[in-house]
């Protein structure tokens, strides 16, 4: 059985209006991934490929939870890409009153966990830990 894909229209826009305001900062050109790929864009400079990037976007505020989750699969795929190709990858999300990052090859913790709104056991799985203290402003 195929595993739904939940992004939405939305979802997507959302996302470009992060990804022009990391451009906006950094001066990257953000390019976008395959809906399936592990991250949402790719980074370049006029030298090359400087970062891969994930973008999330919450309804809550930054305060409201002590870290923040991502499939452990992303991280351990980041690290990777680190490890064997010197690219660094970044997790950018977009709360309700800030938008702040972190390098994903920052210290995390692992522990089970996942949406349970959409009775999808499948949503249930391995997530790395982000301290929201280790966010910084973009």
């Amino acid at each position: 059985m195929k595993r739904p894909i939940y992004e939405t229209k939305a979802d997507v826009a959302n996302e470009e209006a992060v990804a022009r305001l990391i451009t906006e900062a950094r001066g990257y050109m953000m390019v976008k991934l395959p809906r399936l790929n592990q991250m949402d864009y790719a980074a370049f400079t006029t030298d090359g490929l400087k970062a891969l990037i994930e973008i999330k976007c919450r309804r809550n505020t930054m305060a409201k939870y002590d870290s923040m989750m991502i499939g452990m699969e992303k991280v351990l795929y980041a690290r990777q890409v680190n490890k064997h190709f010197g690219v660094k990858s970044y997790l950018f999300v977009q709360w309700t009153d800030q938008l702040g990052y972190v390098c994903l090859e920052d210290d995390c913790t692992i522990d089970m966990g996942g949406r349970t709104d959409r009775n999808d056991p499948n949503d249930m799985s391995l997530h790395a830990y982000f301290d929201i203290d280790k966010f910084r402003g973009l």
